[in-house]
């Protein structure tokens, strides 16, 4: 690493920290807004001061598990995300389904706090209609670009640690990802994800008036048994929280630079993990989850996931 800059070490306390200064900058906003267009009810865009402050760390040189590039977006000039010091904006819901104005309190992720919903953007990089390659085997159901493409729904310019800490604005806890651990007798045993319940649905083309949130579970299959994810028992995600990994003498947030935002294996470094813990290694388990080729749309659609507490309508 040859950066000499100097930044905060990042911590789970940093990230309370930024989701209460994007909270407080929310009520500020409409603080304001109340004061200044009592009439007109119009909303203000208005910069988050303090998450302004915080928000450097994440901006952070990759972790060491990162690829050494930002991730970025091929269909676009200049996909350099926008620093951690973009302002908040107000922006319409992205589709039909649901009402409302939401507020993007970091870059690319949007907050509606009052109605306990997250959402980001982002496009399908997978390929299920490529007569070549019929089969689509999945590892995750989002990731940051230059990570987990290829065994993707959904890959994104958000980072994990700007949704961690949006999760954390709507009242969900982090706990931990999956893991193994081996017994008196050198038994592998695994140790199942824990954390707050989410409930994750997918938008395909947002802008269409058809369109409609699905459970990406309902899009995953067993390529044996033709088992959907969705049916298995205890199916569903929890809000892990990846990991702070420490690499000379600075903290990252590991989801940063392994890419993986919502996982399906077992990664241990997931934002969001599947409650049931499967390796990625082919050697360990053989892969048998394979994307759904009638229902996964092409590659290159536009994509809005959306996360809620588990229950919440």
């Amino acid at each position: 690493m040859s950066s000499t800059r100097s930044t905060p070490v990042l911590t789970h306390g940093l990230l309370m920290i930024m989701a209460m200064a994007a909270v407080l900058s929310i009520g500020a906003c409409k603080s304001s807004e109340n004061k200044t267009h009592p009439e007109s009810g119009v909303a203000q865009a208005r910069a988050p001061k303090a998450a302004n402050e915080a928000s450097p760390a994440l901006a952070a040189e990759p972790s060491p598990s990162d690829s050494g590039d930002t991730p970025r977006d091929p269909n676009e000039k200049d996909a350099t995300p926008p620093t951690a010091a973009a302002q908040a904006t107000e922006t319409p819901s992205s589709s039909p389904t649901t009402a409302g104005v939401m507020r993007e309190v970091f870059p690319g992720v949007r907050v509606d706090v009052a109605k306990n919903l997250v959402e980001f953007d982002g496009m399908v990089p997978i390929d299920v209609h490529n007569p070549k390659s019929p089969r689509v085997y999945l590892e995750a159901i989002a990731c940051i670009f230059d990570s987990k493409e290829h065994e993707s729904f959904v890959v994104t310019r958000a980072k994990p640690s700007h949704v961690h800490a949006a999760l954390l604005m709507i009242g969900l806890e982090p706990g931990a990802p999956g893991s193994w651990k081996f017994d008196e007798q050198s038994r592998a045993m695994t140790v199942p994800p824990h954390g707050s319940p989410v409930r994750v649905s997918l938008v395909f083309s947002p802008a269409s008036p058809e369109a409609e949130e699905i459970d990406p579970a309902d899009l995953v299959i067993n390529a044996r048994t033709k088992e959907r994810a969705s049916s298995r028992a205890g199916a569903g995600f929890v809000f892990a929280g990846s990991r702070i990994v420490e690499w000379q003498g600075q903290s990252y947030y590991d989801a940063d630079g392994t890419g993986t935002l919502i996982g399906l294996a077992t990664f241990g470094s997931e934002t969001i993990a599947w409650r049931e813990v499967f390796s990625p290694e082919a050697a360990i388990a053989e892969p048998v989850w394979i994307a759904d080729n009638e229902r996964v749309p092409a590659t290159g659609t536009p994509v809005t996931v959306r996360l809620r507490p588990a229950g919440h309508e």
